[in-house]
């Protein structure tokens, strides 16, 4: 069988385009002359081969060669000869324009094949990024937009939703290797884990190459990476000004957290007996059938009656409906699946007395008693949980609260527009776009707290991931504003100076690409008045 990108290329050789693999439903004109040439040669020697053995038999009949007169040169020069010559004249013809062309076309080609390789790896690359991969998905959004995650904020030890960054846009701020490295490394205090195999993760070198494949071929264009700053701006003023409703929000949900953690104990002494009640209704002689009693690996010796033949003995269906309903009264914190299995009735002239709330199908009455059980079971192992340890979980909790109304005293979120405009030497529109600037691109890193939400931020420029601006340290860094608006639009490469004693990391990401100069000069001097 011949190779089939070869043919390919011949096809492309003789003038046939085919950016797609050969099918077969047809090959190039390139790939039947290059077949029927090796057709040809393997007939030639065939022949040769045929002949030569002919000539061994008949020499075996004759005289020896040594004892025989020599061929004359009419006998040597004849027409035989000069068919094998004529034969050997045109076999090189057709090579010597065959395989120039070839050479000519091999780079395009070589490009086809890559661009194959490329699709490959972006099919595989999008595998990894699904939730059927490693799940990059589940934060930064099926289009690569970017997303939020739930996370506890280690300060307070509250639930806060971390704002996840686009990656549709990436290769405008970093390059494919700063890429590759956050991948394999993560990013340490944010829920961005190491992924590659030399950081910890599962994730192999090539799997890391595909991904960032994928990720280069759903890059939006420079275009709509402009039009998104405005959106961006917007937001981040937004978040500014409703920094303080946030922050009630949250104390609203953990003052309900700790009501809970309270009130767990009372709930257990309404609820606490119900799984081993259901199981044994389940199992007792005259309350049980055989398919009851298998449900808690048990048998059934005395079945009770069954009028409707769904499994459960026609005097426990009322008991099961009373605890499901007693349950869902009582369980304040019950998850909203939770509500739906204690929502359940069971009539013993009913053999599905419910729905199945995921395909809205009946639902046998049976299965739905096993899943009340089932539910229960755990319900009730975490209320006991809770009211065993309400002194570890409030203290937790209460910690947190005062964190949350420590941080609506403060209200570090907020900026005084006035002031820095003032500061800035430009308008108060011009603060608050500047504002919004430094927020959207620059406090995920320059900001404490900024990508777990307002209530957690610690100040602007206060540092977290990357160093601190407070204090005027971007006037120490770049005493000329101009060096500055120049190391935002470039960012820092590894191991080369910047300012005054800089040294990059390659971890200041290039803003040029994604921000016009006008709204780098406002970000600057922004950063200039922290």
């Amino acid at each position: 069988m011949f190779d089939t990108d070869l043919l390919n290329g011949v096809g492309s050789v003789l003038g046939v385009e085919s950016p797609e693999p050969v099918s077969s439903g047809g090959v190039g004109l390139g790939a039947v002359v290059l077949t029927i040439a090796i057709g040809l040669l393997l007939a030639w020697m065939a022949y040769l081969y045929v002949n030569t053995r002919r000539s061994r038999a008949s020499a075996n009949e004759a005289a020896p060669p040594n004892l025989s007169p020599p061929l004359s040169d009419d006998e040597l020069e004849n027409a035989k000869l000069t068919r094998v010559l004529r034969a050997a004249l045109f076999g090189s013809i057709l090579l010597a324009v065959a395989m120039p062309w070839y050479a000519v076309n091999e780079p395009d080609r070589q490009q086809i094949a890559a661009e194959r390789i490329v699709d490959t790896d972006v099919d595989a690359g999008a595998e990894w990024y699904g939730i059927d991969g490693f799940q990059c998905v589940n934060c930064h959004g099926p289009s690569a937009g970017g997303g939020s995650v739930d996370f506890l904020e280690p300060r307070s030890s509250v639930a806060a939703t971390w704002k996840v960054p686009s990656l549709n846009d990436i290769f405008f701020r970093y390059t494919e290797d700063e890429v590759k490295h956050w991948i394999v490394f993560g990013r340490a205090g944010t829920p961005m884990p190491s992924n590659g195999l030399e950081g910890g993760g599962a994730m192999t070198v090539q799997e890391v190459d595909q991904v960032v494949a994928y990720l280069r071929s759903i890059q939006i264009s420079q275009e709509e990476v402009f039009a998104k700053s405005e959106s961006a701006v917007s937001l981040a003023i937004g978040a500014i000004d409703s920094g303080a409703t946030a922050t009630e929000a949250l104390i609203a949900v953990q003052e309900g957290e700790i009501a809970l953690v309270k009130d767990a104990s009372r709930q257990v002494g309404i609820v606490g007996t119900f799984p081993d009640d259901i199981k044994d209704l389940l199992q007792t002689d005259g309350t049980c059938t055989e398919e009851s009693a298998a449900l808690v690996a048990a048998l059934c010796d005395n079945p009770g009656p069954d009028a409707d033949r769904d499994g459960l003995a026609d005097t426990i269906e009322g008991q099961l409906a009373d605890m499901a309903s007693v349950t869902l009264a009582t369980v304040v914190g019950a998850a909203p699946g939770d509500q739906t299995v204690y929502s359940f009735s069971f009539d013993p002239l009913n053999a599905f007395s419910n729905d199945n709330p995921e395909t809205r199908s009946p639902l046998p009455d049976l299965d739905a008693a096993e899943a009340l059980l089932a539910t229960l079971d755990t319900e009730v192992l975490l209320l006991n949980v809770v009211a065993d340890r309400e002194d570890v979980f409030l203290a937790d909790l209460e910690a947190g609260l005062a964190f949350l109304h420590a941080a609506a005293s403060a209200e570090l979120w907020a900026v005084d527009y006035e002031s820095k405009a003032a500061e800035m030497g430009v308008t108060v529109e011009e603060a608050m776009q500047a504002a919004g600037l430094f927020n959207a691109y620059c406090s995920r890193c320059h900001t404490g707290g900024y990508s777990s939400g307002q209530p957690f931020e610690q100040g602007q420029g206060s540092g977290a991931w990357g160093p601190s601006l407070r204090d005027n340290r971007a006037v120490v860094q770049f005493p000329s504003l101009e060096d500055h608006v120049k190391f935002v639009i470039s960012g820092s490469e590894d191991s080369k100076r910047f300012g005054v004693n800089g040294l990059g990391s390659g971890r200041m990401p290039a803003f040029g690409l994604i921000l016009s100069e006008t709204q780098i000069e406002l970000i600057a001097l922004y950063e200039r008045t922290l």
